[in-house]
This record gives structure tokens, C-alpha cells and sequence, in this order.
């Protein structure tokens, strides 16, 4: 009988640590998923400049401390924004990336409640209704709509970022239009494109930008930014964003924006350039306007440009955490 007692303790113990190894698991690999869907495609981190192993080390290695703290997605990680510790959640301390489960929160309360027991307002929630114990996948249908919404979630957020940066490229076109230097076009490893030189300038250019802004980096920002979307929707209740078609184009209407501002003080010279000569050549004819004017619209446009590159520096560190936020805010919606 001891014997007996011994082995049903023994086989209890192996299959909860068993389920218990098996759903850390699982719970790790959506994880390091939503982490690889940014690393594909963000700024710095999906460039071809950053190795492939280093982007797997970074998602494994932040999928790793990540995991022990996602197991049971409570009140524990949503608790911080309770400024008065009083165990509820009000607007003032709600976030906006968690206005979208807030949302979700108040109506699965209001569907789910018993008969006459009133649900609570959304203007204040308790801690303890965000509540979502993680649930292994029973099939492989399930795991691989969880791998697709994960995966989706971070690609969405890197994928927004980088479209707005590529007014840049833009701008580099535009410039290069007008100063005569496409012919100097050459390949870009990280566009995976052709790239006239001011295109590549101001690539390199929103790279250190991004790298370097104040009072976050922009990098932080986004890995932040997608650690934040773990509150919003925990790991295996990822959605994917229904409106997507409408939040990408409001991010290209933004970076044709981007490129045209950063693009404005070099157009604007090289208007004034081109009146001036054309005055010149009518009241000298005997210059010769392609002699002359191709060295001074060059001079002139490279002297602007790099006169106003802090200027462009600024318009992208105020377009950058902007469109993060949008983009958070969207993903993280319910909708």
C-alpha cells in the first residue's frame, strides 16, 4: 500500500510539472513570436546591417526574461498604474494603450454577469478583473492562429514605423531630382533598393535619429512599446487590428508629409535658384545655362541641405513617438 501511495504521489507530481514545463513552453514561443514579427521589420533592428543570429539572440534572450512574468498576466503587471493603490483602475491612471481592454473588460463583465448582480462601471475597474490565466492550445489549429496574431502584433507595430520612415526616402528622391545627383544612384543593402546619395544620407541620417532620441531612444521606444501591448493583450489573446488598411493609410499620408517637410527648404532654394537663372540667361545669352547652372543649383542645394539637417532631425523626433503611439493605441484596440 505504500508503494502504492508512493507512485500516485510520484506520477501526480510529474504530470504537474510536466503541464507546467509544457505550458511555459508554449507560453514562450508566442512570446519570443510577437518579438520576432518586430524584429523582421523595425527600424535598426531589421536592418541587414544587424545580423540574423544577433536578432534571434535578442528575441530569445528578452522571450527568456519575459516568460516567468507572462505566466499569470494579472493584476501584478496592470497594478503599477494604480497610483493610489486602492485596487481599482480609473481614467486618470489608465494608460491609452489599455483603453481598448478596458473596453473589452466592461463588456465581457456586462454579458458574463449573474442574474441581478449589477456590472461594474468602466470608469472604475478592479484590479482583479484582468485576471486571464493562460490556457494551453488543444490543437494545432489553435497554435497556429495564436502564432499568426502574435506574429502579426509586432510585425503591424515595426511594419507602421517603417512606413513612416520611408518618407525619407522620399525626401532623398525629391532632392536629388532637383540638385541633378540620381545619377549617382547606387544600391542600399538596407533598403534592399536603389538609393540616390541623398536618400542615403538621410537614411543614415533617421537611423542615428532614431538611435539617439531624447528623453527615450527610438529603439527603446519600440521594444517598449510592444512589452506594453503584453498588457493589453495578454499572451494567447493576441487579435489581429480589423482597420488595419485604414491606420496604414493614415501612416503613408504621414510619411508623404514627413518627406515633403523634410524636403520643403532644399525645393524652396532650388526654386529661387531656378528664377534666377532663368533671369540670367535672359539677360546674358551668351552663358551657357547647362555649363553654368548644374554646379550652382548642386552648391546651392548641398549648402541648404546641410544647413537645415538639424531641422529635419526635429521634424522626425516629433513624427516618430507620435505614430508609435498610434499605432499601439490601434493594434491594441479590440477592433
Amino acid at each position: 500500500m505504500l508503494n502504492d501511495l508512493i507512485g500516485q504521489t510520484v506520477d501526480f507530481f510529474s504530470r504537474t510539472f510536466l503541464d507546467s514545463a509544457v505550458q511555459y513552453f508554449y507560453i514562450y514561443v508566442l512570446v519570443v513570436i510577437r518579438l520576432a514579427g518586430l524584429m523582421s521589420v523595425a527600424p535598426v533592428f531589421g536592418q541587414s546591417v544587424v545580423p540574423i543570429p544577433i536578432r534571434v539572440m535578442i528575441v530569445l534572450g528578452l522571450g527568456f526574461v519575459l516568460t516567468p512574468m507572462l505566466e499569470q498576466t494579472t493584476g501584478t503587471s496592470i497594478a503599477r498604474y494604480d497610483a493610489n493603490r486602492d485596487g481599482f483602475l480609473s481614467p486618470d491612471e489608465t494608460p491609452p494603450h489599455l483603453n481598448g481592454r478596458i473596453e473589452h473588460v466592461a463588456e465581457l463583465s456586462a454579458a458574463t454577469r449573474p442574474q441581478g448582480r449589477p456590472a461594474f462601471s468602466a470608469d472604475r475597474i478592479p484590479l482583479s478583473a484582468f485576471v486571464s490565466r493562460f490556457q494551453s492550445p488543444e490543437t494545432l489549429g489553435v497554435l497556429t492562429g495564436s502564432i499568426i496574431s502574435e506574429f502579426g502584433l509586432g510585425f503591424l507595430l515595426g511594419l507602421g514605423v517603417t512606413f513612416l520612415l520611408s518618407g525619407l526616402q522620399l525626401a532623398g528622391q525629391m532632392i536629388d531630382q532637383q540638385l541633378g545627383l540620381e545619377f549617382g544612384a547606387v544600391v542600399n543593402p538596407d533598403l534592399q533598393a536603389g538609393a540616390s546619395v541623398s536618400t542615403g544620407l538621410l537614411h543614415l541620417m533617421g537611423t542615428v535619429v532614431l538611435l539617439t532620441m531624447q528623453p527615450v531612444n527610438g529603439h527603446v521606444m519600440l521594444l517598449r512599446a510592444t512589452l506594453e501591448t503584453f498588457d493589453a493583450l495578454p499572451v494567447g489573446e493576441a487579435v489581429l487590428f480589423s482597420q488595419t488598411h485604414v491606420l496604414f493609410t493614415e501612416l503613408v499620408h504621414k510619411s508623404l508629409l514627413l518627406g515633403v517637410q523634410v524636403a520643403a527648404p532644399v525645393l524652396a532654394a532650388m526654386s529661387i535658384v531656378t528664377v534666377a537663372l532663368g533671369f540670367l540667361g535672359h539677360s546674358v545669352p551668351q552663358i551657357n545655362q547647362m555649363v553654368v547652372g548644374f554646379p550652382i543649383r548642386s552648391l546651392a542645394g548641398l549648402l541648404i541641405m546641410s544647413v537645415s539637417l538639424s531641422g529635419m532631425g526635429g521634424i522626425l523626433v516629433d513624427a516618430v513617438p507620435e505614430a508609435i503611439h498610434e499605432i499601439q493605441a490601434a493594434i491594441t484596440s479590440y477592433g
